[in-house]
Parts: C-alpha cells; structure tokens; sequence
C-alpha cells in the first residue's frame, strides 16, 4: 500500500530507540499539515469542466451493497436526511450498459456514475461493436453520466495496471468514442491515494480528462495488520497529492470515501474515529478544497462481502445512529448540492468564471521565512519554472505585455507525506522549496499571511 518505502532515518536508528525517535518526530509532522494557500482572483481564471458546478460539491454516495436498506437510493437519501445527487455502480467491461439502474437514478432525481472496470486487462477493450454500443446506450440513456473508467490503476491490484503507455492509448481511444457518440458522459480518472509515485505516469493529459478523482479510505490498520497502524491518517492530507497537482485544471472529485467503525483486526468497536474522520472531510472541503466538487460516500460493510480478501472494515453508517447523525450534519451545509446544476446538454459550454484555487501541505516556515515547494508555483500560479545551471530557478510570469521574471535559489526539503511504514516510521516528499514571499513580490503578485492561511491575489 506504500510502496514499501521506508524513511533514511530507520536504517539507522537502533531499536531501543525507535520510540523516541517516534516521539521526536510528532512535532515536526504537525508543522507540515496545516498551511493552506488561498488564490484568489478579480478577473475570471477557470472554464468550467463539463458538468461542474460553479460552487459547491455534489453529494453522492455507493448503496448497492447494503442490504440494511434494501440496496435504495430512496431510503438511504431518507435515512440521511438529505437528497444526494448522484449515486455509483460498478459495471465490469463486457457487461451490458445498465439502462434499468440508470432510470431508477433518474427516477430518484440523481444523476449516474459508473464504475466502469476492465477486470480483464487492457486486451479486451478495443474500437468494437461493445463499446460504440455502450456509448450509444449511455446517449439514449438523456442523463448527465460520470464514466469512472478503469480507475485505481496506480496500484498492482488491477489487471489493467504496470502498463502506463498501453494504459493512456486505451483510455484516449475510450475517450474519443464517448466524446463522439456521448456528449452527456464526463469521463472520470480516478486513482488510489496511494501509491503516488505511479500516479504522474498513467496521466492521459488534460485533452482526454474531464474530472480528476481519487479513492480515499480511512481505516485504523492497514492490511488487517495490527503492526501497521494508521488511525493518524488525515482523510484531507491524504487527498493533498493529487489535489495539487490537478485542480487548477480538473475538478476533483472523491469518487469513494469511508471511515471504518469497526474493523476484525483489533475486533474493535469504535463510532468515535468514523465520526471524527468524517467530520474532518465534509466540515473543511468548502473552505480548504473548494475544488472538490463531488463526493461519494461508500456505505458498504465489507466484513459480510462476497469478497473474502476484504473482511475487514465495516465503512457503512445507516446502520448505527450516531454515524448517521454524524454524516447528516456534517453534510447539511447547501454547499453541498442535492442535484446537478442546470446546465446545457452538452454540460458546461459558458466562458470564463472566478474559481478560488487552494495548495495545501507542501508548505513550512524556516526563520521567519514561509517557503512553498516550486510545484505550487508552476502548478497553481502556472508561471515559468526552470532550473539554471548555476542551481537558481527562474521563474516567468507572462502577464502583460512585458513578463516579470524572479531568480531564487532553491531549498532542498523533505515535507512529511501523512503515511508510515508500519504506522510509525514517516515517509517524506523531497521537495525543491522556494521563499514564497520573496518570488511572489517579484513576480507582481500581492501576498497576506494571517496564521495558517496565505493569500495571493493574481
């Protein structure tokens, strides 16, 4: 699950140390977690993506494995107290599209997305009659359609995974038939939080994207082993990966997100850490990740699953009172939307509108000075970055007629990822920091730091 690193600083610690060492290092932790950098803008900075909303996140949730309610889109929204605006299905590739469920969505006044998984490998999808004809159907079908289409393949638990380049033509080539025979589908890239270093590689480029998603579970253990605690897992640092690194330019959206209340390796009942995890998630996307703009909660007990591999957490919540309240007041909020937006058939086809971009985690304080990993500047600010020969970076604001050029040098750090190997030795990012007040100055940008928050304005 991570990647089997482990932190240069274990190898050589001995044993008898390890708990201080552990100790040490709860501190330093806590200061990379918190920074938030807010962008805002007094012109418009973003084309909507199709079928994004210009504020706020579309509830949405998984019930189709919970016989508690009957697997029903109706009782969960009741249960729940809210209407939710989409829900899921897993459809395996080869299966026929699922018309009768996609008009039960309808009916419910939701709108689908599919989970769409070629549990196969990359070999049995091709331009064939099964494909055309599952667009076609997704057309007639007269819906908005998210098309999760072969998701999680950052990981080695998928057969269509370890082939980034075969991966990208697959998924361009299902692009390009959806975008000419669907209009209505939106096509979702979804990851695994973790592992992140295969995630760049299996990017199909902003052309064939339409949303940027990711799965997030926060369990108690990892692997159903007692020794690999991570009860610590922060459900937003753990989207800060991929949040960073695509919202200025995707939507993003959580396409699954649980929190385990009980789970068969420590035979552990506990209400309090779903609560809390959930708590953190919904309460803190309008105001920290406000491109997070859908959401799906996966209401599903895995212990009672078909699948023998994946008894161990119960992530479902309408059966127990207190995790159903949790989620109903976390989730009140009319930011968090009951029904897709009304847009044109074809989604979003307006110009230009003003988005607030946020960076968050990859940012520290070192005497006095406030310092950013150089990806903020490339990614968020979009300006010019390049290495000189002589170890400065320049960076490049075209804005205007004449561009404003800053030359820094930079700082080689480590910022703590929010994941240990055997929940207690940290993982860290090597990033290239750069003095953020400093280049912001330089390159015209006005800057205002009050605690935790940064403000720029572009």
């Amino acid at each position: 699950m991570l990647e089997g690193a482990e932190s240069a600083a274990r190898k050589h610690i001995p044993p008898a140390e390890i708990s201080a060492y552990a100790s040490a290092l709860d501190g330093e932790e806590a200061r990379y977690s918190q920074w938030t950098i807010h962008v805002n803008s007094s012109h418009p900075n973003y084309k909507l993506a199709k079928w994004e909303p210009v504020n706020g996140v579309y509830l949405g949730a998984y019930v189709l494995q919970n016989p508690t309610i009957h697997y029903s889109m109706a009782e969960f929204n009741q249960i729940a107290g809210k209407r939710h605006a989409s829900f899921f299905k897993y459809v395996g590739y080869g299966e026929p599209f699922p018309s009768e469920w996609v008009r039960e969505v309808k009916a419910e006044g939701a709108f689908p997305q599919i989970a769409w998984e070629p549990n196969h490998g990359l070999d049995e999808v091709k331009d064939d009659a099964y494909l055309r004809g599952f667009a076609d159907a997704a057309r007639e079908a007269d819906v908005p359609i998210f098309v999760r289409f072969a998701s999680e393949m950052n990981g080695t638990w998928t057969n269509y995974s370890g082939d980034p380049e075969r991966y990208i033509e697959t998924w361009r080539m299902v692009y390009r038939i959806f975008e000419q025979r669907a209009p209505k589908i939106a096509m979702v890239w979804t990851v695994l939080n973790v592992p992140e270093r295969p995630i760049e590689d299996y990017y199909p480029g902003d052309a064939y994207v339409d949303w940027v998603g990711i799965n997030i579970y926060n369990v108690k253990y990892h692997n159903g082993n007692l020794k690999e605690r991570s009860a610590f897992e922060d459900p937003l640092q753990m989207m800060d990966y991929v949040y960073n690194r695509f919202s200025r330019s995707k939507p993003i959206q959580l396409s699954e997100y649980g929190a385990t209340h009980y789970t068969v390796t420590d035979d552990k009942r506990d209400n309090a850490f779903a609560i809390s995890k959930i708590n953190r998630l919904y309460m803190n996307l309008q105001e920290l990740y406000p491109r997070v703009k859908a959401v799906y909660y996966f209401d599903v007990n895995n212990i009672e699953e078909y699948n023998e591999v994946r008894r161990i957490n119960d992530y479902s919540i309408t059966g127990e009172r207190q995790l159903i309240g949790a989620y109903k007041q976390a989730t009140a909020s009319p930011y968090y939307l009951s029904r897709i937006e009304d847009l044109p058939a074809e989604g979003n086809t307006q110009g230009a509108v003003n988005q607030i971009f946020t960076y968050r985690g990859h940012i520290f304080e070192q005497d006095g000075e406030l310092y950013a990993d150089e990806e903020f500047f490339s990614r968020i600010l979009q300006v010019d970055v390049e290495t000189l020969e002589d170890g400065t970076v320049q960076l490049t604001r075209r804005d205007g007629v004449m561009p404003r050029v800053a030359r820094v040098p930079f700082l080689p750090h480590k910022i703590w990822s929010g994941y240990k190997v055997n929940g207690l030795f940290p993982l860290w990012r090597d990033i290239n920091a750069l003095p953020l007040d400093m280049v912001t100055e330089e390159l015209g940008y006005q800057m205002n730091w009050n605690g935790i928050d940064i403000y720029i304005q572009e």
